[in-house]
């Protein structure tokens, strides 16, 4: 709640004046009906069609003025609340743009979609209504009151006892009504999380034919937020007919006891009547105040939800740069450690090695084994558990994003595209890269062929899941998406898996001639791939067994050599 106050303070001459203008307009509400009062008992009453004329002449006026100024204070509430949501969404999702992959995979992107979609939707929703509605609702509720008083103290502690009553109900409605809204928006997540697993897996789901199990899970999450949204909206709903209730009792109270002070001569008729207004007014008021405590219920509950999104974990700001992130440079692990969170083993245990600037290394090992997880330590992506990664001579995780991301390069197995086209998909708009330098990447990663067989070339509309291109394909674009930044550092983690082997020997040619001749760090299930790079480290169970050149890790290894044996390897390749 706190994080989403700063917001405020770039709007308040609209959260002032939004608040104003309806106070004014209510100011108008409260006088209208002295001056109907005004009209039967002294107008029609005593036959003065003048002193009826300039009041309805002056009801007109009201009604335009407080229309001006109904108008005025929407816009500024709708500025105030569109603004403020705006920055706060932009905000949150850069703040979510610098969380650590590890606390991704902890929170789910469910959680993240409807933070940036449905939460604040509904907390501009509730700054809107509260600008307009949270002042002058009671202030009409409580003016109508006093103004009960001054036209007769007796009959106006029936508008004491209707609000005592009321706001008695408010609260215990209220109270009973943040819980229910703080579950529902947890469950609402549950099924965005649902449905985006569903989406993004409809592949895996129809191959395993489990289209009936997904469904009926999608079903089951859909019906539970169902009746939470049932139960939520019952005592929401309740809020309207007691309040009708409650004022109608009152009005018939009111109208009751009127028509016996009218006969005793206690009261004028026109003071009946705007008495009766302005039990009318606090009416309408109370419906519309209770209506803005559900929404601001909703709100709160759902700006505690994106507050605790902004207390999440961020990666550090600030560090080194790289002169010349460009150049190749050595790769280091110092008694490297990691474990990720809620296991109880490490996935990689005191891994001490240097990879030379320039040098071409594969990395070879059984599925499970750690290799991805090496991968992502190079790449700065995650961070060690313990001990250090470091480049040339200074500890890659002291290195600002900036200059990380041009130093190390990272090319996954699964290769995301982004809607765009296919020269977006490389570029990524970094500065420095231009044309030339997309379509060099292209030829180098082998993707030049098939991109000049589309009709519209570099300019060929991709889609978010890759609508259109083969596996193949969206893996060479990765791998161009990584070469075009001309980093000193590669990682390639399994991201030729889907090339055949022709494109992939001559890709891993066309990496010789690339100008600065980068580190090359290749992950791989495929021995062919790595058996002519300078050495293969061979890992086993997150600890290191061999670091050598293929064939003294024939030689040596009982499980390079199976693996070998396995495809069809032999110690001369």
């Amino acid at each position: 709640m706190r994080k989403l106050v700063t917001y405020f303070r770039s709007y308040l001459k609209e959260i002032i004046l939004s608040p104003l203008f309806k106070l004014l307009e209510a100011v108008f509400e409260l006088i209208v009906p002295l001056v109907v009062a005004s009209i039967i008992d002294e107008g029609i009453a005593q036959g003065d069609k003048s002193l009826i004329t300039s009041r309805i002449i002056l009801l007109v006026i009201f009604a335009v003025v407080g229309f001006g100024c109904a108008i005025t204070a929407q816009y500024f509430a709708a500025y105030a609340a569109c603004g403020i949501t705006a920055e706060l969404r932009g905000d949150l999702f850069a703040h979510i743009e610098k969380l650590p992959v590890r606390v991704f995979e902890r929170i789910g992107s469910g959680k993240m979609i409807t933070g940036l979609t449905s939460d604040i939707n509904q907390i501009s929703s509730g700054i809107n209504l509260t600008l307009r509605l949270l002042l002058r609702s009671p202030f009409i509720v409580i003016g109508a009151a006093i103004m009960a008083f001054t036209v007769s103290p007796r009959m106006a502690l029936i508008f004491v006892g209707m609000l005592a009553l009321l706001s008695l109900f408010i609260a215990v409605n209220m109270k009973m009504l943040i819980p229910l809204n703080a579950k529902t928006r947890e469950t609402m997540e549950k099924l965005v999380i649902k449905s985006s697993n569903g989406i993004s897996g409809s592949k895996v789901i129809r191959g395993f034919n489990r289209q009936n199990d997904d469904y009926d899970e999608f079903v089951q999450k859909s019906r539970e937020l169902n009746i939470l949204q049932k139960k939520t909206g019952s005592m929401s709903a309740l809020l309207n007919p007691v309040t009708f209730v409650i004022v109608n009792i009152s009005i018939c109270l009111l109208i009751y006891r009127g028509a016996i002070n009218v006969s005793n001569g206690n009261l004028t008729q026109g003071q009946v009547v705007a008495l009766y207004n302005y039990m009318s007014q606090i009416l309408v008021e109370l419906i519309k105040f209770a209506n803005l405590i559900v929404n601001i219920s909703r709100a709160v509950v759902c700006a505690k939800r994106v507050g605790k999104l902004f207390e999440l974990e961020t990666d550090k700001e600030g560090g080194s740069v790289l002169d010349e992130p460009g150049k190749a440079r050595s790769i280091s692990f110092e008694n490297v450690s990691f474990r990720y969170p809620d296991s109880n083993n490490n996935a990689l245990t005191d891994l001490n090695f240097k990879i030379n600037a320039g040098e071409k290394v594969g990395i070879i090992g059984k599925t499970g084994s750690g290799k991805s997880t090496m991968a992502a330590l190079i790449a700065g992506v995650t961070e060690p558990t313990e001990g250090t990664v470091m480049i040339g001579e200074q500890d890659l995780n002291d290195l600002t994003d900036e200059s990380r991301a041009k130093a190390v390069s990272m090319c996954l197995q699964k290769a995301g595209m982004f809607t765009g086209s296919v020269r977006y998909n490389i570029s990524l708009d970094r500065d420095g890269i231009d044309d030339k330098t997309v379509e060099e990447a292209a030829r180098i990663s082998m993707s030049e062929e098939f991109i000049k067989n589309k009709e519209e070339g570099y300019d060929y509309k991709v889609y978010s899941l890759g609508t259109g291109l083969s596996g193949g394909q969206k893996q060479r674009i990765n791998i161009a998406r990584g070469l075009a930044g001309k980093p000193g550092v590669i990682v390639l983690d399994d991201s030729t898996s889907a090339l055949d082997a022709k494109t992939e020997r001559q890709f891993l040619s066309n990496l010789d001639e690339i100008d600065n001749h980068p580190t090359v760090i290749m992950i791989s299930q495929k021995i062919n791939s790595v058996k002519d790079f300078d050495r293969i480290m061979l890992v086993e169970d997150g600890r290191i067994s061999f670091f050598a050149p293929h064939k003294e890790l024939f030689d040596k290894s009982s499980t390079y050599r199976e693996l070998c044996s396995l495809q069809g390897v032999s110690a001369d390749g």
